[in-house]
């Protein structure tokens, strides 16, 4: 790979701002997620994605932060979130190791606590992948080489009372 060219990135910016004004004749809020950079060469971090959206002017275009991808990319979780700010629209919840929450590195109190203090409003989801639930392809594309967890529901109840517990404790 290699950074995105000029030309590139003039083309994303004149694209995302024809699909955002279509969407916002739909009512649609579109948002960018940032992911890392073994996943793309646009947007690594969130101070790309500001960047970005400066450039696509368009109110209903939003930063989409992913916990996985920032505990990769961003030197720090709380830094991305004030980083992306009022821009700051919808959050992945996801570990370092794609398992159940609280098992990997994610430094998820400072990220709940970054939220808290932003103010942040939006949904906030749990992303995760077994290759026991996720077809082959994308478990190849993803590289999803071993099963993480095997059940979906538990998985869900899990990551259901983290994230509520994640949240009470940063509002205390």
């Amino acid at each position: 790979g290699a950074p995105p060219s000029a030309e590139g990135r003039r083309n994303c910016v004149a694209a995302l701002r024809r699909v955002a004004r279509r969407a916002a004749d739909e009512g649609v809020t579109l948002g960018l997620e940032v992911v890392n950079r073994y996943e793309s060469n646009l947007l690594n971090t969130a101070a790309q994605a500001v960047e970005l959206l400066k450039e696509i002017d368009e109110a209903n275009v939003k930063i989409h932060l992913d916990a996985y991808h920032m505990h990769i990319e961003e030197a720090g979780l709380a830094q991305a979130v004030a980083t992306a700010g009022e821009h700051l629209g919808y959050v992945h919840i996801g570990e370092s190791n794609r398992g159940d929450l609280g098992t990997g590195n994610v430094d998820f109190p400072q990220l709940f606590r970054a939220l808290a203090d932003s103010n942040y409003k939006g949904p906030i989801t749990f992303e995760s992948f077994s290759s026991k639930v996720v077809s082959p392809v994308l478990s190849n594309t993803l590289c999803i080489w071993r099963d993480t967890w095997e059940d979906s529901k538990e998985c869900a109840a899990h990551a259901k009372q983290f994230i509520d517990t994640q949240w009470n404790a940063a509002h205390l």
